[in-house]
């Protein structure tokens, strides 16, 4: 298409001032040069004004060209969104929901979450006949800090504990989730909490008394509580069972042999509902004790943690080479109510001056609580343990939490090792869950013992009075 020239009025008159000009030059004077040398000059200055106009003309199409439709700019917003929820997509996240933060790379194969607990705790006891066991105090019961994180399937966990005036390691593994037989599994090597009865394989800040019962602090290995393991747990939909073989934990000095543990324990869920449910549990272990071990047996603080001289003494045993226990466990949970039951017992061959021995004792607990509103009893199906209470109305968001009662009955026996005593306790208690992270304990312990060593002979009885401040994270 021919674009048809259109003369602006400026253009049109310069023209004619220009052919008016060349008139009056022509009868003034016959130079034919000159007056080629003014039609040139004319002719540039036409060629910088149609530049200029063809310019201005191109502006104001520009300006009264039509704007675009609301559709196309919709369209142009939600692809400028789509790209910035991609951008935002591929940040690291930070999750508040365990009462710490817990930061993960965009895909969530990468965690890492700080984590803690402080228990604060004051203590009293009176009535017993030995005036040096009616003793009162405070104690930071303990002090913990770590971290724990994941990398895939890769995981780890590191704690240290400020606890009794000195600082130990706790959890210290690595763990490693894959699947056996087409179950969910998980393979842990380092120092981790033992897998052993309701009450022993549940941390205290979530056992519903201050201390675990006798059978999960007395009937245990020569290594205690915690030990460098390889551990392998299989997972099913209402059951799990676990296999382990453990030395010492991290305080052996290096100057002396390990003791040697094989452990295993199982539990199922033949009821297994929301609001209700039934725990049955069995565990058994075999140790070889290393020569010189010390603490093969462990007295019994029944009174509480604060009080050590409130204790069931359990005699003493020399030339210890191997030991062997089990355990059962029972629990159900109904609504706001729960009620549990255990009964280990463990025999400890070896041989002294007088020949070779065969020795053993038991422990047994049972125990029941009862929500009163706020919360409901919290298990750990996949473990089998106790777990965190839920609440819900905390009273950090202007609710009263989650009230529980309580009530517990234990005994320990003893008497078949040398110098060994026997005791037993009644505990009465309330707990007020502020919220998912914090409660205040309070345990009244009546308690009696009956030792044949020690500095407390013979039968004794009398009260404690504990409680606590926990805040876990």
């Amino acid at each position: 298409m021919t674009n048809r020239f259109r003369p602006h009025p400026i253009a049109l008159a310069t023209l004619i001032a220009a052919a008016g000009a060349s008139g009056e030059a022509a009868a003034q004077t016959p130079d034919s040069a000159e007056l080629l040398r003014l039609v040139q000059a004319q002719a540039e200055r036409i060629e910088r004004l149609e530049r200029r106009l063809a310019a201005v003309e191109g502006g104001a199409a520009a300006a009264d060209a039509p704007k675009p439709a609301p559709a196309a700019e919709a369209a142009g917003v939600a692809a400028r969104l789509d790209k910035l929820e991609q951008a935002q997509a591929r940040q690291p996240t930070v999750n508040w929901s365990k009462g710490a933060p817990q930061f993960a790379s965009a895909d969530g194969r990468s965690v890492f979450r700080p984590r803690g607990r402080v228990f604060l705790d004051a203590s009293s006891s009176g009535g017993s006949r030995f005036a040096g066991r009616d003793l009162s105090g405070t104690e930071v019961r303990s002090l913990r800090l770590g971290a724990e994180g994941a990398y895939g399937r890769i995981g780890w966990n590191l704690e240290g504990d400020f606890a009794d005036n000195g600082v130990s390691w706790k959890s210290a593994y690595v763990s490693f989730a894959h699947t056996v037989f087409g179950q969910k599994s998980e393979l842990t090597v380092g120092n981790r909490l033992n897998d052993r009865g309701l009450d022993g394989s549940s941390s205290t800040s979530n056992t519903p008394f201050q201390e675990r019962n006798v059978v999960g602090t007395l009937v245990l290995p020569q290594r205690g509580l915690f030990g460098v393991a390889l551990t392998e747990r299989v997972f099913g939909r209402n059951w799990h069972a676990s296999l382990s073989a453990a030395g010492n934990d991290l305080d052996n000095a290096g100057d002396g042999n390990d003791s040697l543990t094989w452990a295993a324990r199982a539990h199922w869920n033949p009821l297994k509902r929301e609001r209700a449910l039934v725990h049955l549990g069995a565990w058994a272990f075999y140790e070889d004790i290393a020569a010189g071990s010390a603490g093969v047996v462990r007295a019994s603080a029944i009174g509480g943690h604060f009080n050590d001289e409130v204790k069931i003494a359990p005699g003493s045993v020399v030339g210890a080479e191997r030991g062997r226990g089990h355990g059962l466990e029972l629990a159900t949970v109904a609504g706001p109510f729960w009620a549990a039951g255990e009964w280990g017992r463990r025999r400890i061959d070896g041989r002294d001056r007088g020949g070779r021995y065969g020795v053993g004792y038991d422990a047994h607990a049972v125990s029941v609580g009862w929500f009163l509103g706020g919360g409901a009893p919290a298990y750990g199906a996949d473990n089998g343990t106790w777990g965190r209470v839920k609440v819900e109305r905390p009273v950090t968001a202007g609710g009263r939490g989650a009230w529980e009662l309580k009530a517990r009955y234990e005994n320990a026996d003893f008497r078949e090792l040398p110098g060994g005593g026997a005791g037993n306790a009644w505990t009465f208690g309330a707990n007020w869950y502020l919220n998912d992270y914090s409660r205040v304990m309070l345990d009244l312990v009546r308690w009696q013992t009956d030792n044949r060593s020690g500095k407390y002979l013979l039968a004794d009885d009398g009260y404690t009075l504990n409680a606590r401040l926990q805040l876990v994270f």
